[in-house]
């Protein structure tokens, strides 16, 4: 940015005319520096003096620039977290149509094909514990949801993996089932986002009646996220991807 790149250089000649100003004649070794300073003293002044003028007014600007990049996040995180809030309700009332427990959650992750990850969008749980956000991004392709997006519908669901926690206990919920669901998108060409299902019960989703409905209430997050006209591929990608599900 040209203003920091100014405001650089107008700090070095602050520190150095004063400096070359201000040195005893005979530690002017060379004749050059000595005659520089002696003829052009006045004019090293008024520069001094813009480089201070211009240090100030940059200054400004920086802040000014900062005061208006915060306003801009707080704008960007408040609709981030009206986006999440309407999410959730509509997962709060799927999880209470399917009559799930505190056993089960539900937990949507968008997909952004430009950086091939999936981005947390929204979680519920009738369990407080289970209902935490635990991460931001996916971008591990041995995750379960990879498998979801790539894999057919009743595939994936035959080797959905349980979650137990190792030495370090980061995971919020050692689920023993899991069920995804595929979100497309409007014209139904590119999948989006998936939809899981997580139970601590073991074999949940074993019955195919159970997997259609929740089929079938996925198709209302789909309708949702189509209609907020939510673009996953273009989330911010600097986020630092935390692996595990």
């Amino acid at each position: 940015m040209w203003i920091v790149t100014f405001k650089v250089i107008s700090e070095i000649l602050i520190i150095t005319i004063p400096i070359l100003l201000s040195l005893p004649q005979k530690w002017l070794y060379f004749n050059f520096i000595s005659n520089f300073r002696n003829e052009y003293s006045i004019y090293l002044l008024v520069i001094l003096t813009i480089s201070i003028v211009l240090r100030y007014i940059f200054d400004n600007k920086i802040k000014n620039y900062q005061t208006h990049i915060k306003k801009l996040e707080h704008i960007v995180i408040a609709y981030q977290q009206f986006i999440i809030v309407t999410i959730e309700d509509l997962l709060k009332n799927i999880f209470n149509t399917l009559e799930l427990t505190e056993q089960d959650r539900i937990s949507l992750f968008l997909y952004s094909s430009s950086v091939n990850s999936f981005y947390f969008a929204g979680r519920y749980s009738s369990a407080p514990k289970y209902n935490k956000q635990g991460r931001t991004v996916i971008n591990n392709e041995q995750e379960y949801v990879f498998k979801v997006l790539n894999e057919e519908l009743e595939k994936h669901y035959k080797d959905a993996p349980s979650i137990k926690n190792g030495f370090k206990k980061d995971r919020i919920m050692e689920s023993k089932s899991m069920y995804g669901v595929p979100i497309w998108d409007s014209e139904h060409s590119l999948k989006i986002g998936v939809v899981i299902f997580q139970s601590m019960k073991r074999n949940a989703y074993r019955s195919k009646d159970i997997r259609k409905k929740i089929q079938e209430q996925a198709k209302r997050i789909e309708k949702l996220i189509n209609d907020m006209k939510i673009n996953p591929s273009i989330l911010p990608t600097d986020t630092k991807p935390i692996k595990g599900l």
